[in-house]
């Protein structure tokens, strides 16, 4: 497997998240979020989680230090409209946002 491959759950997950936020915006313009300042916050995410010379405990990391980021972001916003519209797209499982994560 190709290294940059084994990062394919990273995309899912940021996909995910980006397109919930994205979604937010449609609900209410107050909530629009561009996908420069999305890039950003992923860039911030990759830079300050904990880094690990195993893949999956690496994307394990970047994945809960990226959520969390979004959900502080949110808490700004709405977390209440956030968790709405994890479940419908049946992300809520798969996250666990409460959770602090580890940083380098």
């Amino acid at each position: 497997m190709l290294c940059h491959q084994g990062y394919r759950p990273c995309a899912q997950r940021a996909s995910i998240l980006f397109f919930v936020l994205n979604d937010m915006g449609k609900i209410d313009p107050m909530y629009q979020f561009s996908l420069d300042a999305y890039i950003d916050l992923f860039n911030n995410s990759i830079e300050k989680s904990q880094r690990s010379p195993n893949l999956e405990i690496r994307i394990q990391n970047l994945n809960d230090y990226h959520t969390y980021a979004v959900y502080k972001y949110v808490l700004k916003q709405n977390l209440v409209l956030l968790v709405y519209l994890l479940l419908l797209k049946g992300g809520v499982g798969h996250f666990t946002l409460l959770r602090t994560p580890r940083q380098s």
